[in-house]
């Protein structure tokens, strides 16, 4: 039973757009609000990376919203490689998207979703200078800046299997790549339930 006015908004690269999935309704973060009873405001934007998305936040404000879902960084990781300033900059733009999301919605649950690994990272160019252990670092980030917020949360898809999960285009989750990041929300969310304070 959805409870009225209570929305998820979604922000991020093209696994939170929903590419990948075969339906919109099969999007990891439609699945998400549909499990948690709440609507979806979907702002995830393919081919961004995490600079674009603060920018956006900068430009037009994220809307109230009782839970917000954040995945960014695997274009960064990808286009940016071993730089130390492309991993700089992504920490910069975590901080300024947490922030908004806290200076709008205090109280609000932030579901920050770590990035699972791909199989092949050497396609795509010049998207092609990822690496399992670049993730693993992204992921780091991510979880210093989650820690860093009174009300987020991390997701982790401990269940992930790159070799099935993947869409052909080796880029995107397909439907089963999805189903598992939607529990790895939900169950995220549920964890964190005596903290989340609803907006």
């Amino acid at each position: 039973m959805r409870r009225d006015g209570k929305t998820l908004i979604a922000y991020g690269h093209s696994w939170a757009a929903g590419d990948g999935a075969s339906s919109a309704a099969l999007c990891f973060a439609a699945q998400s609000a549909s499990d948690l009873g709440l609507d979806l405001d979907n702002r995830g934007v393919g081919g961004s990376g995490s600079s674009a998305t603060a920018e956006s936040i900068a430009v037009v404000p994220p809307p109230a919203a009782a839970l917000y879902v954040l995945m960014t960084g695997l274009n960064d990781l990808r286009l940016g490689g071993e730089s130390p300033s492309s991993a700089r900059q992504y920490a910069t733009a975590l901080r300024h998207i947490l922030t908004a999301f806290r200076r709008t919605s205090p109280k609000a649950l932030v579901v920050a979703v770590a990035q699972p690994y791909l199989v092949d990272y050497s396609l795509h160019a010049p998207h092609n200078r990822g690496s399992d252990p670049l993730v693993d670092l992204y992921n780091s980030v991510l979880r210093g800046a989650a820690a860093e917020h009174p009300f987020a949360a991390l997701a982790e898809a401990g269940d992930w299997d790159p070799g099935v999960m993947l869409h052909g285009d080796t880029v995107h989750p397909n439907d089963a790549g999805h189903a598992c990041l939607a529990r790895a929300v939900t169950e995220a969310a549920a964890a964190a339930r005596p903290l989340w304070v609803r907006t």
